[in-house]
């Protein structure tokens, strides 16, 4: 290729995702993806510690927190 300009190729590509995309809904996204990723976090954590108390519990013969 002769004197290919790549911010020529590129410039179509990125004109169609600036008008299709808008700020607010990138900021929508990473908001969800944050939040879900959050709440599956909790939830790993929450399954750990139930784990750990059953452990526990056949372990020692009680149940403590």
């Amino acid at each position: 290729m002769e004197g290919t300009n790549v911010v020529e190729l590129i410039k179509p590509v990125t004109e169609a995702l600036s008008t299709a995309i808008t700020p607010a809904q990138l900021v929508a996204v990473i908001a969800g993806v944050l939040g879900i990723g959050m709440g599956f976090v909790l939830m790993w954590f929450g399954v750990r510690k139930g784990i750990s108390i059953f452990r526990k519990a056949v372990m020692k013969g009680k149940i403590s927190a």
